[in-house]
């Protein structure tokens, strides 16, 4: 692989700050995945909330992860994958390409969508429901200008309407004392264990801590909203357009 110089370029003025908030949803919206629908809910359901440190400090550790992934394309304008592959030439690509495509090869979240789906409605072939699912998904980003366009524009509808939703829910689904297991939580006491309980694998818990928000190549996807948004020397970088509307004016 043969990557060209990193050029020089005056760097632009820092953009107004109802314009920085995109990247931040788009974040949110993918960080909501099997960590937050699964493995937490799981963890709570069985072992209660005093395990709740563990997610504020998995969160505090991608916090930081992720704002060092945004200052590398601030300041070179190309995405973190391609400064890993100016390093690693040969294997950072084998390796991103593997890394993503067998873990989001598994349809499990949107088989679990389907199910619900099928519940609510009544429907019986939940497997038709996930590949109609899938096939809307992929019709809307193939059909779109600019892949993160419409990505940031479904990510802020939803959030906007499933935050609310869930704040509501959770205020009136809780009663006095699960607001006292939560306190008690994050210093790491739960129901008769201190920190980790003795029947939670280990395996299982670090899977949870890790995907405390996005986690793996999610992360590091980051800089890719850090360059569409145009910030910093993202501005001299290009746009990840559609698979079907390659020249398009942006």
């Amino acid at each position: 692989m043969i990557l060209s110089e990193i050029g020089k370029a005056k760097l632009p003025k820092s953009p107004i700050l109802k314009k920085m908030i995109g990247p931040s949803f788009v974040l949110l919206g993918m960080g909501l995945g099997s960590g937050e629908l699964i493995m937490w809910p799981y963890l709570a359901a069985n072992f209660g909330l005093g395990i709740v440190w563990a997610a504020i400090i998995g969160i505090t550790f991608q916090f930081f992860i992720n704002m060092e992934i945004e200052r590398y394309t601030l300041v070179t304008g190309e995405s973190v994958f391609v400064g890993l592959a100016r390093k690693l030439k040969i294997i950072s690509p084998i390796w991103f390409i593997l890394s993503t495509i067998i873990p989001w090869m598994w349809p499990g979240i949107i088989l679990s969508s389907a199910v619900l789906t099928a519940n609510i409605f009544g429907f019986k072939n939940t497997n038709l429901i996930a590949i109609l699912m899938l096939i809307t998904i992929g019709l809307i980003l193939s059909l779109s200008k600019v892949a993160y366009k419409t990505q940031e524009k479904i990510q802020k509808l939803l959030i906007f309407i499933g935050v609310p939703f869930i704040f509501l829910l959770t205020f009136y689904l809780s009663k006095g004392n699960d607001w006292q297991n939560l306190a008690q939580g994050l210093i790491g006491k739960g129901n008769d264990f201190w920190l980790i309980p003795a029947a939670l694998p280990l395996i299982t818990f670090l899977g949870a801590f890790a995907y405390s928000g996005a986690g793996g190549n999610l992360n590091l996807a980051q800089s890719f909203y850090i360059r569409e948004k145009e910030y910093g020397m993202g501005k001299y970088g290009g746009k990840i357009t559609s698979l079907l509307k390659k020249n398009v004016k942006i």
